[in-house]
């Protein structure tokens, strides 16, 4: 069972089964594939990225023009600040403690929302109660099972 502890620093600790940390690293890659394809969908960039000016196309260009590198760099820096925790943690047995320092909290929590991003529009979801039927036979039940791990994930990160 998963549990995230916040500790007295103010940095939280994971504790999950070795096989879902397991599963935590290729995650990075995932998503890293994504970032780096220059032509990624267009659901899934304005889900990863949404429009800041939704009414003004041309306002919209020039965002995107001055900040798009700088966005795409803060998910990479997500990927990056996960990956260092994962490298670092403690494994004992059939668990792994994942230690997140205080200043990579936010970088940690981001990288579990856009993972939830990339599995949404993937999975073609786009409307609330998308996790009330789950079907277990479905050909992307894997991945739908996960999308259900890591909102559950992301709400013990903001709970603790």
């Amino acid at each position: 069972m998963l549990k995230v502890r916040k500790d007295n620093d103010g940095s939280c600790t994971v504790s999950l089964p070795k096989d879902d940390a397991l599963l935590f690293e290729v995650l990075p890659q995932r998503l890293r594939s994504l970032l780096d394809q220059p032509d990624f969908s267009n659901r899934m960039a304005q889900r990863l990225f949404p429009p800041a000016y939704r009414d003004d196309p041309d306002r919209e260009a020039e965002y995107r023009r001055l900040l798009g590198d700088d966005l795409a760099q803060r998910k990479r820096d997500h990927i990056r600040a996960f990956e260092r925790t994962l490298e670092d943690c403690t494994r004992t047995g059939q668990r792994v403690e994942i230690h997140i320092e205080a200043s990579e909290y936010e970088l940690w929590l981001g990288f579990v929302n856009d993972m939830r991003l990339m599995l949404a529009v993937e999975l073609g979801i786009e409307e609330e109660g998308w996790g009330e039927h789950f079907d277990p036979t479905h050909p992307k039940a894997g991945e739908m099972a996960l999308l259900h791990y890591l909102s559950w994930l992301q709400e013990e990160l903001l709970a603790a």
